[in-house]
């Protein structure tokens, strides 16, 4: 039987004469204390469909202007909807809720064809869609579970360029929680999906244009949180899955620049930044557990790969986070950092202009640190193994180093300074070896093999266009060689 609560019937009497003639307003409760609104002004094609079943519910429509649709519908028991319009042309917000102690909100204000769509299930979940002074903005939420919580607000947008915001939050579980945040971004798209429990995630782009946010959660305890502020056609993309993962992403004052993420394990963690960068790139892959990666690009035209798979590995590559400073800065500097196995970490600091570096660890417990300074200088380096330690400072222009290390505890050291020299160190098999080498001035080139235990090797080269070779085989070998 269709019936009215008292309270109900009253504020749909007094509104009755606040809706045009032209409108349409239908509202259904079944129930108690259910409580109906519903106000339309000047909107000669607009429709307000209010629907309540259970005990409790609460609902209001406001639409002021035109060409609007609102649709409310509530099943379960202390629902509350709201649904606001504004001076909207072609607006149209869709709420739904299903369970018990659902909440919706959703508010647009002075914009041109605003799109709110909301779809709750299960008990206890919260939505909020606000948009603000924005033209063609879109927010879709859509919740399955429980005691799940999404946000989206959209500000200030309008049609300095297109306008055109987009936020999409989708989440089925239980307790997790969405943000997302356009503020005075323009032409920007948000997406969130979650799936699990406890996940957590906020994307935010504040002053700029045409950025894009997309988080992808799955399973338990993930956290991440993206910053995109006065960005150009900037991309974060973040990937979790698994348990307890955490990601924080900061792209700030630049254009172009693209961060991917992929997370797959427990415990893992990283923290990704570029800064003032024009058409950087950074890949981020991380599986397995507890690994953790420190990064920082700033100047233009980075790109930085790392890869760790298994447990503990670190990056350290980050000037403001970490023991140990790092990072790429000015222009054009590229990195490329590959770790599996257990407890390997990376060290590195590019800075000045087009550096390049690639490092590889592959076993338990090595050690890379690594720096380089001004122009053109370039590393390749690979160790296999455990416990082996590679240092290298390079310094000048146009210098290049090379080599790997096999085996246990073996140690290489190579400074590098002026311009052209080169160095190639192997140590291919055994434990305990050690080479030393280090170049000043120009061209001067040095090759230094290793395989055994024991062995040792150095290398001072401070004249120019000098060679030196120094092969070790067997057990606990000196030798060395010195070019002025």
């Amino acid at each position: 039987m269709f019936k009215l609560a008292p309270l109900s019937a009253a504020i749909v009497l007094a509104l009755a004469g606040q809706v045009m003639a032209d409108s349409q307003s239908t509202q259904n409760q079944t129930g108690t204390e259910n409580i109906a609104e519903v106000k339309q002004t000047a909107a000669p094609k607009s429709t307000a469909t209010q629907n309540q079943v259970g005990v409790g519910n609460n609902h209001m429509a406001v639409q002021q202007g035109g060409d609007s649709t609102i649709n409310q519908s509530t099943v379960g028991d202390y629902n509350a909807g709201y649904a606001e319009q504004l001076y909207e042309f072609g607006s149209q917000i869709n709420q739904q809720s299903s369970g018990t102690t659902s909440n919706t909100h959703a508010s647009q204000s002075l914009g041109i064809e605003n799109q709110s769509l909301q779809t709750q299930e299960g008990n206890g979940n919260f939505s909020f869609v606000y948009q603000d002074a924005q033209t063609s903005s879109q927010a879709t939420t859509q919740q399955y579970g429980n005691d799940n919580r999404a946000f989206a607000e959209q500000l200030n947008p309008t049609l300095a360029t297109s306008g055109i915001n987009s936020a999409l939050i989708i989440q089925a579980g239980t307790n997790n929680y969405a943000a997302s945040e356009h503020i005075t971004h323009n032409s920007g798209q948000i997406g969130i999906y979650q799936t699990g429990d406890d996940n957590w995630a906020y994307g935010d782009q504040r002053d700029g244009q045409g950025g894009t946010v997309t988080i992808n959660q799955i399973d338990k305890g993930n956290s991440t949180e993206v910053w995109q502020d006065s960005q150009v056609r900037s991309e974060a993309t973040i990937t979790q899955i698994g348990q307890t993962n955490e990601s924080v992403v900061d792209q700030s004052y630049g254009s172009n620049n693209v961060t991917s993420v992929f997370q797959v394990g427990d415990l893992n963690a990283l923290y990704a930044d570029q800064f003032e960068a024009i058409g950087s790139l950074s890949t981020l892959v991380q599986s397995g557990s507890g690994n953790l990666s420190y990064t920082y690009q700033t100047g233009e035209n980075h790109v930085l790969s790392v890869t760790s798979s298994g447990t503990g590995n670190t990056v350290l590559a980050s000037n403001w986070k970490g023991d140990k400073k790092g990072g790429q800065f000015g222009s054009g500097q590229r990195a490329e950092i590959n770790q599996s196995g257990m407890g390997n970490s990376a060290n590195l600091t590019q800075k000045d202009t087009n550096q390049v570096a690639r490092l590889n660890q592959n076993g338990k417990d090595n050690v890379v640190e690594v720096i380089q300074a001004d122009v053109n200088n370039e590393l390749y380096f690979d160790q296999n193994g455990s416990d082996n330690l590679l240092i290298a400072d390079q310094r000048g222009n146009d210098n290049y180093a090379a080599g790997t290390s096999i085996g246990v505890n073996n140690n290489i050291k190579l400074d590098q300074s002026g311009t052209g020299n080169q160095s190639y160190t192997w140590q291919l098999y055994g434990d305990n070896n050690k080479a030393t080498i280090t170049q000043t001035d120009g061209v001067n080139v040095a090759y230094v093999t290793q395989g055994g235990s024991g062995n040792q090797a150095m290398v001072d080269q401070s004249g120019a266009s000098m060679t030196a070779t120094v092969q070790q085989f067997g057990d606990r070998n000196q030798a060395t060689v010195l070019q002025q």
